[in-house]
């Protein structure tokens, strides 16, 4: 179990020692979303503490999916993806976006459906068929 916990972090730092820019997109992110996260807590608003929390795990899922099953995105795919999350979550929900900019809605889903194929493009590009 160690080995394999061990295996997993070398991979994720092997990942952010590579790709630079996606590290500090990512570190960029996370820190904003942590500062909301601590706003909404002091606020006592803890339903969108829950949110940011849940958006902290989302933006670990990309490097999670690279460590684990060896597969490599493109850094400005990761970026977007990483952009998305912040848009809809932390921008969408709760700054409330939604309500403020009547088409927001229609272009994150838009982009969603760029990014869903973009991402199968790339699964069925580094299987190897044996």
């Amino acid at each position: 179990m160690k080995s394999k916990i061990r295996k997993f972090y070398q991979a994720v730092i092997a990942d952010l020692t590579e790709h630079k820019n996606t590290f500090f997109v990512c570190l960029g992110l996370r820190l904003l979303v942590l500062g909301i996260l601590i706003l909404q807590i002091f606020h006592q608003n803890y339903e969108n503490a829950f949110l940011c929390i849940l958006t902290l795990i989302l933006m670990i899922i990309p490097s999670v999916i690279q460590a684990t099953l060896k597969v490599e995105f493109p850094s400005p795919l990761e970026i977007i993806v990483l952009i998305f999350i912040f848009s809809a979550k932390i921008l969408g929900e709760i700054r409330s976006f939604y309500m403020r900019f009547p088409y927001w809605d229609t272009v994150l889903h838009t982009l969603n459906g760029f990014l869903c194929a973009v991402i199968g493009f790339i699964s069925v590009n580094n299987w190897k068929i044996s």
